[in-house]
């Protein structure tokens, strides 16, 4: 490798995120992963944890103190990264793919997800680039990537939302491939002899994506999770009240994403499969005029463009780098 090339540190890279993003990193033409942390599989080699990665990269321990690197990516838990986000962040760029940051409101987060936060006064920039001010991103030592549900929900909403043509709530119905659920889940619920052969909601009302879509909408949304048979891919088929056009939608939502790289509005409704494996999202806009309702249905990878992707994406951005850079534009198909 480069001497050249900025170092970055993936905490969590034996996990479904963190080696996506080690993935990306080994081929990004201005950054490489130098250290590689996981919490139970210290000492081993990324390779025996993660065979499709092909590295001679060593897992270490979680050394924040001695962390000498460019960026610091933190693929934890929820929790995680409040207690190291804030030291970071004054040495190096901090991107994190929790939500400990997600939410301003943090009488929300507690209630959401059950535990005080303990940094209130870190302050992060929000890491949606198609829907934020760049500059913020670019600006900004500690970004709260988003979650892989809101960004397929917003990237949805938000062009309607912004047009003000929404005449009521919106109802979001989300799928997700299991890999959503990371990969040190226990649970039988995420075992594919569980799931496969079947297709249900979870955590139907309430869910804590909730919040975060949002404070973004500045309205309520009606938003349902579902878990899917595969591996990976997310859809939000999103059903809103509206009283205008199928003409002035399209275009809605192409002056929204004009010049916009990774997003692409198709004609006809998409699959989750061709995606997978890109930093893309496609975006489908539809019109029921017997119902006035609007249906707009995007997909994405729930592990690139919703996860490791967009944590790049926010990293280029934030090292003043090209917002592209190492980032797969095609999806990997059959």
């Amino acid at each position: 490798m480069s001497s050249k090339r900025l170092r970055a540190a993936v905490v969590g890279a034996s996990g479904y995120a963190g080696s996506e993003l080690v993935r990306l990193l080994l081929d990004h033409p201005s950054v490489e992963p130098s250290i590689v942390t996981s919490g139970r599989s210290a000492g081993k080699r990324l390779t025996d944890e993660c065979p499709w990665l092909y590295t001679d990269l060593v897992l270490s321990p979680f050394e924040p103190t001695s962390l000498e690197v460019d960026v610091v990516f933190l693929a934890q838990e929820s929790g995680f990264a409040m207690d190291h986000a804030p030291g970071l962040a004054k040495r190096c760029k901090v991107v994190d793919l929790s939500a400990d940051f997600r939410l301003s409101d943090l009488d929300v987060y507690r209630s959401t997800y059950k535990i005080e936060h303990r940094a209130p006064g870190t302050t992060a920039s929000y890491g949606l680039p198609e829907l934020v001010a760049r500059d913020g991103i670019a600006g900004a030592s500690l970004v709260a990537n988003p979650g892989c549900y809101p960004t397929a929900t917003l990237l949805a909403l938000m062009p309607l939302v912004r047009a003000g043509v929404i005449g009521g709530v919106p109802i979001v119905d989300a799928k997700s491939g299991v890999s959503g659920a990371g990969r040190s889940r226990q649970e039988t619920d995420y075992l594919f002899t569980e799931i496969t052969g079947g297709f249900k909601a979870y955590a139907a009302v309430g869910h804590r994506h909730t919040p975060e879509i949002e404070q973004m909408t500045g309205a309520p949304v009606r938003f349902t999770p579902h878990l899917l048979p595969t591996a990976r891919g997310l859809q939000a088929t999103v059903h809103v009240p509206v009283k205008t056009s199928l003409a002035e939608l399209k275009t809605i939502f192409q002056e929204a994403y004009a010049g916009e790289r990774f997003i692409r509005i198709v004609e006809q409704p998409p699959s989750t499969k061709q995606v997978v494996g890109s930093n893309r999202c496609d975006i489908y806009v539809g019109f029921d005029e017997r119902t006035q309702m609007s249906l707009v249905i995007s997909v994405i990878d729930n592990l690139v463009k919703g996860a490791a992707g967009q944590a790049i994406q926010n990293m280029n951005i934030m090292l003043g780098l090209d917002e592209d850079a190492g980032l797969p534009l095609h999806g990997v198909w059959p």
